[in-house]
This record gives C-alpha cells, sequence and structure tokens, in this order.
C-alpha cells in the first residue's frame, strides 16, 4: 500500500467505527494511527459514544456526528436505536464514496456476513464494517496487536480483506476494496 496518509486522504470522506471502551486496544490503535492521518481535508463520519467515537470528534471537531438520540424507536433510545445510527452512518459513507476505518476490540461474532442491512450480532463496530462490504464500500480494519497476526473474523468476511499492512499500533491493517 501507499503511505496510510495519501491513502486515506485519496477517498473524499473517512467515517470512523470503534470500540466504546477508552481503555481498550482498539482506542490504543487509534489514538496511535490518527496522527497519520491528521492533514485528512475531506469529509468525516462518526457516531456520538466514547471511546474511538470521542477520540475521532477530538481529532476532527468538524466532523458529521450520528447522534444516537437521533435514532428513536418507539419515541425513545433502543437498542435498535444504535443499530440505526450506525447504518445511518455507513449509508452515509457510502454514498459519498468513501473509506469506512474500523478500529475493532474483539474478534468478529462467529455469525457475521457481508449484508445490505445493518446485523452486528452484538458488535456495533463488525456491524458497520459487515454493511459496508454489503453496499460496496472500501473498509480498513485497523487490528491491535491483542487480536492476534490473523484477521479476526469469520471466514465469509475474511475472504474479502487482505493484509495491507502494519499499523502504527504495531497491529495489522486489513483492506477490503
Amino acid at each position: 500500500m501507499v503511505s496510510l496518509a495519501s491513502f486515506v486522504c485519496s477517498f473524499p470522506c473517512v467515517a470512523f467505527s470503534g470500540s466504546r471502551l477508552s481503555g481498550s486496544s482498539a482506542a490504543a490503535s487509534c489514538r496511535a494511527f490518527l496522527p497519520s492521518v491528521a492533514s485528512f481535508a475531506g469529509s468525516v463520519g462518526v457516531g456520538c459514544a466514547s471511546g474511538i467515537d470521542s477520540l475521532i470528534r477530538l481529532a476532527f471537531p468538524s466532523a458529521a456526528v450520528f447522534s444516537v438520540s437521533s435514532f428513536l424507536v418507539g419515541g425513545r433510545v433502543a437498542r435498535a436505536s444504535f443499530a440505526l445510527r450506525s447504518a445511518a452512518l455507513v449509508s452515509w459513507c457510502a454514498a459519498r464514496g468513501g473509506l469506512l476505518v474500523a478500529f475493532p476490540c474483539a474478534a468478529a461474532p462467529v455469525q457475521l456476513r457481508p449484508c445490505v442491512s445493518f446485523a452486528g450480532f452484538g458488535s456495533g463496530t463488525w456491524g458497520s464494517v459487515a454493511l459496508a462490504l454489503g453496499l460496496g464500500v472500501p473498509v480498513l480494519v485497523v487490528v491491535p496487536c491483542a487480536l492476534g497476526a490473523a484477521f479476526p473474523a469469520p471466514a465469509a468476511v475474511a475472504c474479502r480483506f487482505v493484509f495491507a499492512g502494519v499499523a502504527p499500533c504495531g497491529g495489522s491493517l486489513w483492506l477490503a476494496r
């Protein structure tokens, strides 16, 4: 792959997804990743959660923030609200010809498959990856060292990715186009 910065900067927009845990290996990966894309001048989309979302909002103050409170179900925030929010973020990225960058902190659920409607089986990050694959959005997954050397997803998803290099955190970069 060309430099990480030039690759990411080649897209008109980037959407970010990842763990809500501020102290996770995914958050450490994100902190190490951000300086390499600090020059990105396109549109950035991100969720409203803590963890990765918070780090991205700090790095890109003008980011479009997808808030779960905008996706009420039955007049309240429900579990489905989180899936709707994530689906809206990925759809926003797809409509703009963007790149999804994901920072998982755990392996993907074994049921995960590329899809055209959100199905994360309990993982918003991996659900966003599966939806992006189903919609034809390029995806860059930053896998922290803690998850090992192999791509941490079932074959139906893993077969879409190629190893793209060592991540700034020392983990690995995996790309699906």
